[in-house]
């Protein structure tokens, strides 16, 4: 089992890898002049899912802390009125 620092390190990492991977796909790969069988063009989706993939990770984020945060507050207030 690894330790929170080690865990820690390892959870940043592939945040910074994502980020990155996102940032040259969205930033910079539309701006480069290369034909479409350029294998680099192979390593990304096409560019309308770096608008969707995002959007759909996001609402499914809010929706649970949204569901998170009923299910706290409904059971803080039901166990409030029995007391």
């Amino acid at each position: 089992m690894a330790s929170n620092a080690q865990l820690g390190k390892i959870i940043l990492l592939i945040a910074i890898v994502v980020f990155f991977y996102y940032f040259f796909w969205v930033a910079i790969l539309p701006f480069m002049i290369l034909d479409e069988g350029n294998p680099i063009r192979s390593l990304f989706p096409p560019l309308k899912y770096a608008f969707i993939v995002p959007t759909v990770f996001g609402v499914i984020c809010l929706g649970g802390i949204a569901v998170f945060s009923f299910y706290h507050i409904w059971s803080f207030t039901k166990s409030t009125k029995r007391n």
